[in-house]
This record gives structure tokens, sequence and C-alpha cells, in this order.
């Protein structure tokens, strides 16, 4: 049966004839309510205590009975007013009814929500609250992750100094089956998975099953040689007469015709390692930064002045770390303070490779004084 629901107006004209009991009047006479179908929390505080607001009154007097305020079900007593020894707070935790002792609702008398649900709850599964019964265990992955200080991604994507050596560079020539839509730009880029043409270097060759760095040079500190950003990765699969054919298998920036290619160098994963601190660590400088930024930002990929000759290996942790003393005149003097943590991810003979993990000061210029603070254990 439909709920029928009364306005002010009608529900006085009903008191002036006596058909309707005031509310006071109810209150007077029940200690109790058995749950009819459609009833609501909000009609019984309504009808038994003249304020729907007070619904929560009547819900700390059963939370025996009731689990959860937003769903009562046919059949359930309730209590309207306090019992002797009992408040209207708990003042402990009540368990949970049995399955038994609450009635399963059925086809014909279906839950109720407290706020005036006018049928049926299909599809409110999706929405309700479901309880995690053991957080500890939800969160079990992620505590036992482990972490890999270095990843392949990473090695390959950063890029070096050339520092001055000859290096066999090849040459990317571009697409070799014609793009469906013609573009208007001689040096467009190249997407991942296309075929391309590329010419080896010379007196070298390439054979199918090689990995090659697709790079862009740009001109390096004086001293250090090229700058060497990579843009890409390509698996050699065969020749196309002389040229030899690949597959792009990485983009790392954009990959267009006339860029450098050299031979991928062998990653190796040192796993999941603890850093052990370092005292007196060795210290360098920051040479420039890759992509010519005026402000550092976490990610970004730095060059310093040590390497392999100085004892720096892959993974190190450095800090960036302002040099104290004076300044410009009209500026206070300089003081020692932590401005950056870099970690290592590429290491030559005379420089070594490092990405900002995160930044405290982002003003940091060539010159700027690193510290080495931990290693991985060798």
């Amino acid at each position: 049966m439909p709920r029928m629901t009364i306005s002010r107006s009608r529900l006085s004209f009903l008191l002036t004839l006596g058909l309707v009991a005031p509310a006071s009047a109810q209150s007077a006479k029940a200690t109790s309510h058995t749950v009819l179908k459609g009833d609501t929390l909000w009609d019984i505080a309504r009808a038994y205590l003249g304020d729907p607001f007070l619904w929560p009154q009547i819900y700390r007097l059963n939370t025996a009975v009731v689990e959860d305020p937003h769903w009562i079900y046919p059949g359930e007593v309730l209590q309207l007013e306090a019992i002797a020894g009992q408040t209207a707070v708990p003042t402990t935790d009540t368990p949970p009814p049995t399955p038994r002792n609450q009635p399963t609702p059925s086809p014909s008398s279906p839950p109720v929500m407290t706020q005036g649900n006018q049928g049926g709850d299909d599809g409110l599964d999706l929405f309700r609250r479901k309880r995690v019964a053991d957080v500890q265990n939800a969160f079990k992955t992620y505590r036992e992750a482990k972490f890999h200080p270095l990843r392949a991604g990473e090695f390959y994507s950063s890029g070096f100094l050339t520092e001055g050596d000859s290096l066999p560079w090849g040459t990317l020539l571009g697409p070799v089956t014609p793009e469906q839509i013609e573009s208007g730009r001689s040096r467009a880029a190249v997407q991942a998975y296309t075929s391309v043409g590329m010419q080896s270097p010379e007196g070298a060759s390439y054979s199918a099953g090689d990995t090659l760095v697709v790079v862009d040079r740009r001109e390096g500190p004086v001293g250090y040689g090229e700058i060497v950003v990579p843009t890409g990765m390509i698996r050699v699969t065969g020749q196309n007469g002389n040229q030899v054919v690949g597959d792009v298998i990485a983009v790392f920036g954009p990959i267009r015709n006339g860029q450098s290619l050299m031979p991928a160098e062998k990653f190796t994963d040192p796993g999941s390692l603890a850093y052990q601190a370092v005292t007196g660590g060795i210290e360098g400088q920051v040479l420039v930064s890759r992509d010519l930024r005026e402000l550092r930002h976490p990610q970004e990929v730095i060059f310093i002045n040590i390497g392999r000759t100085n004892g720096v290996a892959p993974g190190d942790l450095f800090q960036a770390r302002r040099t104290p003393g004076p300044q410009d005149k009209t500026e206070a003097n300089a003081v020692d303070e932590l401005m950056a943590v870099l970690q290592v991810i590429h290491v030559r003979g005379r420089t070594a490779t490092v990405k900002v993990l995160n930044v405290i000061s982002p003003d940091i210029k060539p010159g700027t004084r690193v510290v080495q603070i931990a290693k991985l254990p060798s």
C-alpha cells in the first residue's frame, strides 16, 4: 500500500475533527512502535515526538535493533522512551544483531530509507558503502611493493655529455611507409610503432634485433662535448636495399628525420636495494641543465662535473647546496642550505647525469655545489 502524505493544513483539519490524535497524545501513550511497511525514523519521530528532526533520539535508543539508521525493516520493535537504567547514548558499543534476529526483507516488504524512499532500492547496492574487514590487509600489497631505485626507462631517456669523445653516430632517414595524410612539414615527428629507414655509421652495420637510441645533439658546456638528448628507441628488423629498417619501440620526445642514432647501452637493474648513508661524500658542481630551463623542477635532468673516475656510481644520491658567503653588495650573505636532492641515472668518465627528486629552492645555477649523501650497496 503506498504511503499517504498529509499536508499541514489537512493535518490541522483532521486534528480539529478528532480523527488524528495529536503527537503529544501519541507520545504520552505509546512507549514502543512496531515498524510497518513504509515507515521511516523521520516519520516516527514526527508522529511520536512532534519533530522529525528528533529521529536520532529514537535511533540511539534502538542501536541493538537498528544497525544503520538509514534502514529499518517491517516487524522491528522500536522503543520510544528510555527504560530504567538506559541512557540516550549507549556507554558501550552494541554488537550488530545476528541474522536470525533481523527479519530478511522480502519482495513484498522492501527496506525503507529514512529520507522518504518512495519505492524499491533497485541499483542502490552500487552506491552503498562497503565495509573493509581488515584495513591492514587492504594496504598489504602497497606496503610490500619493492622499490627499484633505477629503472630502464629513466636510464635510456636521461641523456649524457659526450665529454668530447667521437661516437659512432648513425642517421635516422624517416618513415619507410608513406603517411595516409601528407604532412606539410618535411620534419614531421615519427610516432610509436612506425617503420623507419636508417643509415648506419661509416664502416659499421646494424643487425636485426639490435636496439638503437634516437638522439638530438646540441652544444654542451665548454670542455665537455655535446649534450645528447634521447628522443626514442628503435628495434632493427632488417634491410631495405642499402638502408637498415626498424620499428620505433619507445618515444621520449619528438623523433624527426635527420636525428642521430647510437647503439643502446646495456642497462643492469640493481633490483630492490636500500640506500646506505655516506659521511663526507665526494663533491662536485652543476654543469648545465639538459633542457636549458631557468628554474629546476622534480624529474628534471641535470649534468654534474664528477663521474666514474671520481667514484660516482648509478643510483648515488646527492644534495645540491647553496654555497655560503657574500653575495651582491645589495643582498644578504648566503648560508649553507639544501636546495634539492638528486639521483644519479647515468655515469661517464668525468661527468654524471642526475635526476631531480625534489626541490626546495629552484634557482640551481651552473656552479652550484653538489654533495654525495648516500650510495647503493656494491
